[in-house]
Formats: C-alpha cells, structure tokens, sequence
C-alpha cells in the first residue's frame, strides 16, 4: 500500500477514534454530570428556600414567645380578678380585712347557689351589716376597687336606734356577689 494511502487510512481512522471518544465522553460523561449538576442546583435552590423560610418562622417564634409571655401575665392578672375556683377562704379574708379597715360590723354572711352567666358563674353572699352611712359606702367602695371583682345588689338601709354606740346609725343588708371563671 502506499504511504499516501496509509496515512490517509490512518488519519481517517485517527478523526473515527477520535469522533468516538468525544461521543463517548459526551454521553458517558458530561451530559450525566451536567444532569446532576442540574438537579444539585435545583435541590440547592429549593432547600435554600426552604431554610429563608424556616428562618423567617424562626423569627417569628421568638416574636411569637414574646407575646406568649406577656400574654401569661396578663392571664395571671385576670385570674386575680376572676379566679376558677370559688375561694372562700379569700373572700372572708378580703371582706373582713375591708370591714375592719371602714370601721364595720358584718353580723351575716349566707352564701347562696352560684348562678351561672355563660362563662362565669355569679357566686351571691347575703350579707348584713352594721355601721355609719359613710362607712357602708366606703366599704362597698373598697369592695369594687379591689384585685377581684365584686358587685353589691340589692342595698336595703335602716336606722338604728342605739345609744351605746353613735357610729353605728344603720343597719345594711346586701348580696355581695363574687364571680367564678367557669371552664367549658
């Protein structure tokens, strides 16, 4: 054969070779890489999402935890107001405390059946006392001013006629009534 012919034959079969490894690397691997680089972009972009968005509710917790916060003392301060349980002990406390500090003489008090006003109950004492005028309304004053809530009914006055004792001139019969969260 001769050489121009071998080296023709041979530079042919060269850019066949050749033609072949760059088809072969095409398929076997840049285009399987660059699949993977593909979904690796993608994977990457959608967890960085995903993280901008935990970070943001991340964010939100604490601001969340925050009001939480405030909202358990404000609950605390409530329940100061209208406590879940009855708490006779408190109230006779409270009312005693407030009787003797007004200068009154509480000679009755009949608990009633609470009554039931949605979601609270109304928990009526009947109550009566004996004192000057000023002191019953400073005392009822003192009442409604208090942590926990109260209300007076019912105030029927009469005078007394007694000669031993000048500052106790009426005798006050009233329901006191108390109020009871009431849970569902």
């Amino acid at each position: 054969m001769p050489i121009k012919n071998h080296s023709a034959i041979i530079g042919g079969i060269s850019v066949v070779l050749f033609g072949l490894v760059c088809y072969l690397y095409w398929n076997l691997a840049y285009t399987p890489i660059s699949k993977a680089m593909v979904v690796s972009r993608t994977e990457k972009n959608s967890l960085e999402q995903k993280l901008s968005e935990a970070k943001a509710r991340a964010n939100q917790l604490n601001k969340i935890q925050a009001e939480m916060a405030s909202l358990q003392v404000d609950v605390a301060e409530l329940e100061k107001q209208l406590p879940k349980t009855r708490e006779l002990p408190s109230l006779i406390r409270v009312l005693t405390h407030r009787a003797e500090a007004n200068g009154i003489l509480v000679t009755v008090v009949r608990p009633s059946r609470p009554v039931s006003k949605g979601l609270y109950d109304e928990i009526p004492y009947e109550i009566t006392a004996t004192s000057s005028l000023h002191s019953i309304g400073h005392f009822l004053t003192a009442m409604g001013k208090g942590d926990r809530l109260f209300a007076a009914r019912n105030l029927t006055l009469n005078s007394v006629a007694t000669k031993t004792d000048l500052s106790k001139t009426v005798n006050a019969s009233f329901t006191l009534v108390s109020f009871k969260y009431r849970e569902q």
